[in-house]
């Protein structure tokens, strides 16, 4: 339903990137400098065509540059005084508002910390701690193309509990359908991460 890539491109040279980061006191690991992408953001808001199948995902992903400067509105998402310290130390990984859901996942930076926390917002349920780093992120983008609350499936939470009934719906068809159509990946992690929150 949209698809866009934002500006940069393959040419673009991140060792000066890195460099700033580090004189700001955010030295990244190997790990995540790998996954460092070369376009400020990639977007992308779908459905299956099959319209007897619910299943749709978004993501609105920027490169780890763009996103520790781009800071959450801590005003839209602290509903208690004390949640607004941890808010405002966060800065927007995935804009996942497209659809109207009204989620973001987010990355902590902290000086001295060479990789940083990734949280999820969501609107309806405030937040939590994915275990997950941002290269995690990117890799389970990859494999879940988005699908909705696909994130809750690396958070400590009950998806049995009636308020995830939606996601949990997401989620299993989410599992009965990819691996239909990328027979290449594995989701068998994915599936035992969902049963492991039932």
């Amino acid at each position: 339903m949209f698809e866009e890539v934002g500006p940069g491109g393959p040419e673009l040279d991140p060792t000066a990137i890195f460099e700033l980061m580090a004189e700001e006191g955010f030295t990244l690991t190997e790990r995540i400098k790998e996954a460092y992408f070369p376009y400020r953001y990639k977007a992308l808001h779908w459905r299956i065509a099959d319209p007897d199948v619910s299943l749709f995902g978004e993501f609105n992903v920027m490169n780890i540059d763009v996103s520790s400067e781009v800071k959450l509105p801590v005003q839209d998402f602290a509903w208690e005084k004390s949640d607004e310290r941890l808010l405002s130390e966060l800065s927007i990984l995935d804009d996942i508002s497209r659809g109207g859901g009204g989620q973001l996942a987010t990355m902590r930076f902290l000086p001295g910390v060479s990789s940083p926390e990734i949280w999820f917002l969501d609107r309806f349920h405030t937040f939590v701690k994915l275990d997950l780093d941002y290269r995690d992120y990117l890799d389970n983008l990859i494999l879940t193309k988005g699908v909705t609350g696909w994130q809750y499936l690396f958070a400590d939470v009950s998806l049995g509990a009636r308020e995830y009934d939606s996601t949990l719906e997401s989620l299993r068809t989410m599992l009965q359908v990819l691996p239909e159509h990328f027979a290449d990946h594995d989701y068998q992690p994915l599936a035992a991460r969902l049963e492991a929150r039932r």
